[in-house]
């Protein structure tokens, strides 16, 4: 009987100590989340708030989709020629005809085993976001027409330059730490004839997204945007046609 009643309590004591356990995690997700939204809200507030566009210059345009920004720029100015930088052998295919180049950043798993959104699946999500994971920058040559509804916005020569040199320090270079040296492409890899994958500096996770990436360059480039960005449609949302 003792032992029944020995049991009882034990059982009793553990049921008290995983309701209160529950209890806990409960409210450190709900604390957690309600940080994760006032950060958000936070970062929503614009910088560069003195940008004003020019009428000569350098097109920027935000492509977005439901998880992802790219930035799209011309292949060639006077300030860069991106054939050159990427080297077209990189590619599948001839890509040199082609006007514009997407250049996005992004959790290096995500990118390499998601080529669109049907591969999606629950454990590369849930590494990318919660996990810090290595990253790489996603090189697409493009057309304009492909992108003719996306925000837009012309800088100056020397903004260009500044997003340039963003865009640069993303890059994994060889010899290793040359801002100048070769960037190291990631064979193998690719979503059609005019895309591939390039080794990258940075630390993918929840505050530092794809979309972060893109705010970050705007922003590098004196572009109004918001001061944190890792939501989807969010980097674009100051640029003057929005």
């Amino acid at each position: 009987m003792r032992n029944q009643q020995n049991q009882a309590l034990s059982r009793s004591n553990y049921q008290l100590r995983w309701m209160r356990w529950s209890r806990q995690l409960v409210r450190w997700a709900l604390g957690g989340l309600l940080l994760f939204l006032a950060v958000l809200l936070v970062g929503l507030i614009p910088v560069n708030n003195r940008f004003s566009p020019t009428t000569d210059g350098v097109e920027v345009a935000v492509v977005s989709n439901a998880v992802h920004a790219d930035i799209i720029v011309p292949v060639r100015t006077d300030d860069m020629d991106w054939l050159e930088r990427f080297d077209e052998r990189n590619f599948p295919s001839d890509v040199s005809a082609y006007s514009h180049v997407a250049i996005g950043w992004g959790d290096r798993g995500f990118f390499l085993e998601t080529p669109t959104l049907a591969d999606l699946n629950l454990s590369t999500t849930v590494n990318a976001l919660f996990l810090p994971s290595r990253s790489c920058l996603h090189v697409t040559f493009t057309r304009p027409e492909r992108f003719d509804s996306a925000p837009s916005v012309t800088i100056t020569s020397d903004q260009y330059k500044d997003l340039v040199a963003f865009v640069q320090r993303s890059l994994t270079t060889s010899p290793t730490g040359n801002p100048t040296g070769h960037p190291i492409s990631i064979p193998g890899y690719s979503y059609s004839s005019t895309d591939t994958f390039f080794e990258a500096h940075g630390t993918y996770h929840l505050f530092n997204t794809c979309n972060s990436w893109a705010g970050q360059a705007l922003k590098a480039a004196g572009i109004r945007a918001p001061w944190l960005s890792p939501l989807p449609k969010t980097p674009a949302m100051y640029l003057p046609n929005q």
